[in-house]
């Protein structure tokens, strides 16, 4: 084998690597659809602080998760003015590119401060991102869209005043979904309560289908944001909320099939996480406040039509189940994390149990994410665990970082983008 040849294989590789970098990018919350799952190879598996690539302070406070387009890094955050901001950091260095100051408001929620004050307020809800625009959805109800290059505000929409009033225990947390020229805002409330599509380019309506479920106490409450996924190659938007689970075709706003399930031996049940999908199923978690084992997730054969509760429903799982956290499904598998730590791995078919085990994160509500074979969880000290996607879930690290940590992480190329409270940060894999 000659020497040109072997320059010609390593430069080929080089050129891969650095264009699937290049081109790969996390433009929502937990990606494109939503399943957590990147498609790099080529992600960090171990860092703390020295192996931070950049790290930014960012003004004010706020939970959302990054969002990355081709150039930048997206994330909203709220000063104590109650100023709602809108921010821009180069992907390669932190650099500033753009901040917006995009309103004021504060969250409308009736539940006691002190138990979400710390960890939840307008700038929840994560922004979204192309290589044109970005979108950035408040707790407030206010809808923005600015230019991704220079901040330019494009439009604005009060969902509030357009829609109605919220009555939520804990205030909007919802983050909206991208779907082809649409924007899609889930918004399940005791007062406004629907899912909505609105033109991405100008904010105009373009159809709304009011959401009411049967549902008592804290049940219509929902935290949840929208998933993508596909039955028989077209797209559905998957909806959890009011103790139930459905589907809505993103051309029409029709719904396509619906269940009941998801409620809770608890007036405080609500639903936070995020509906997921693999292998033709999908599964949704319902909250057990305060880890008391009230919770429990269900699974449904897609493909159905109307209510599918009875033709549909495959099984359920009632232990150690999450709060926050959406769980991650790949392979056939699904991955779960409570907000004490534990997690399991289930077969996405049959629930049945792989394994259990207490990771080191500590109290957790970002929910996992995967990339190249991996799993990986954040708890709010800082301590980030990678373990194996697989039946064994070996732990392949344990990493630190300071901060405290409750957005859910971008997984892009080569790099994890980060946001703790106050701060954003990169890790990249050397």
């Amino acid at each position: 084998m000659n020497k040109w040849f072997l320059n010609s294989v390593f430069w080929l590789a080089v050129v891969a690597i650095v264009t699937e970098c290049k081109a790969q990018e996390w433009g929502q919350f937990r990606g494109a659809t939503g399943s957590g799952v990147s498609s790099s190879k080529a992600l960090p598996t171990s860092w703390n602080e020295d192996k931070v690539a950049w790290s930014v302070e960012l003004p004010g406070q706020g939970n959302s998760s990054p969002a990355v387009n081709e150039n930048a890094v997206f994330v909203t955050s709220q000063t104590k003015d109650l100023g709602l901001h809108v921010l821009a950091f180069s992907r390669s260095n932190g650099k500033p590119l753009w901040s917006e100051r995009v309103g004021k408001g504060k969250l409308a929620a009736k539940g006691p401060a002190n138990l979400y004050a710390h960890r939840h307020n307008a700038a929840t809800p994560s922004p979204v991102a192309d290589n044109e625009s970005v979108w950035a959805f408040f707790g407030s109800g206010v809808l923005v869209c600015l230019d991704a290059e220079s901040g330019e505000l494009n439009w604005e929409v009060n969902m509030v005043e357009e829609y109605g009033a919220y009555d939520i225990t804990f205030g909007m947390g919802s983050t909206p979904r991208l779907v082809g020229d649409k924007v899609i805002v889930s918004c399940m409330t005791k007062g406004a309560s629907y899912v909505v599509a609105l033109n991405k380019d100008t904010g105009e309506l373009v159809w709304k289908h009011d959401r009411r479920f049967p549902a008592k106490d804290d049940g219509p409450d929902a935290y949840s944001t929208p998933t993508v996924v596909q039955v028989s190659g077209k797209n559905q938007i998957v909806v959890t909320g009011s103790d139930h689970i459905n589907a809505y075709d993103p051309a029409t706003g029709d719904q396509l099939w619906f269940s009941s399930g998801l409620q809770i031996a608890s007036p405080y049940g609500r639903i936070i996480a995020s509906p997921v999908a693999d292998s033709g199923v999908v599964v949704a978690t319902s909250a057990n406040p305060g880890g008391g084992g009230l919770g429990h997730i269900m699974a449904w054969k897609l493909g159905g039509k109307g209510n599918v509760r009875d033709s549909n429903a495959l099984w359920r799982h009632a232990k150690s189940t999450p709060d926050s956290s959406t769980p991650v499904a790949l392979n056939g598998l699904l991955f779960t994390l409570a907000d004490n730590g534990v997690a399991s791995c289930l077969d996405i078919r049959t629930g049945e149990v792989k394994w259990v085990k207490r990771l080191p994160t500590g109290t957790s509500y970002a929910s996992l994410v995967a990339g190249g074979g991996n799993v990986y969880a954040i708890g709010i000290n800082g301590t980030a665990v990678v373990f194996a996607a697989d039946t064994t879930g070996e732990i392949v690290s344990t990493n630190k970082l300071e901060g405290q940590f409750y957005s859910t992480p971008a997984l892009v190329g080569n790099t994890i983008y980060l946001r703790s409270y106050e701060r954003l940060l990169a890790v990249t894999r050397e």
